[in-house]
């Protein structure tokens, strides 16, 4: 049987259906977020190119790439796992996912100072008596908290 698998973790796209807003792989490695694009027509007999301006999902950092639209392009997979953040360590979370197993994940890099926020507002949930839930994306082999909130149940 050929043709991809939802496990594998990219998967081709042409260059020219990608827009604003969608996922790319830059740098054959890193996963980036597509925030301007442009199209510009070469002479008789060129072809087409796109040009993409992205930053990396999981440090912000900005890549710039370009190639012709009819070009098959690597895509990455996003997953999206949510859990309730049970405590934290000098350089760990540990949280409980959906299904009730329980999950270890770095401390969030990116942005800065985020890490100490998401361990403050922990700090301030469990005073309270309140849940403190984490989103966590992944990608490529890649894992980082990307947002928290409080559950006001």
């Amino acid at each position: 049987m050929s043709g991809q698998s939802n496990a594998d973790p990219c998967f081709p796209k042409q260059a020219g259906e990608l827009g604003k807003g969608d996922l790319m792989v830059f740098k054959d490695k890193r996963p980036g977020k597509i925030n301007d694009y442009s199209v510009c027509k070469t002479g008789k007999h060129g072809h087409a190119r796109i040009s993409f301006i992205a930053y990396d999902i999981f440090d912000g950092s900005k890549f710039e790439d370009s190639h012709p639209t009819t070009h098959n392009i690597m895509c990455p997979r996003l997953f999206i796992e949510n859990g309730l953040m049970t405590n934290y360590d000098d350089t760990h979370v540990q949280y409980m996912k959906e299904d009730g197993e329980s999950g270890e994940i770095a401390l969030p890099e990116y942005p800065e100072g985020y890490a100490e926020s998401l361990m403050a507002s922990f700090d301030q949930c469990v005073k309270e008596g309140t849940n403190l839930n984490i989103t966590i994306q992944r990608s490529m082999g890649l894992e980082q908290i990307m947002s928290h909130r409080t559950d006001k149940n």
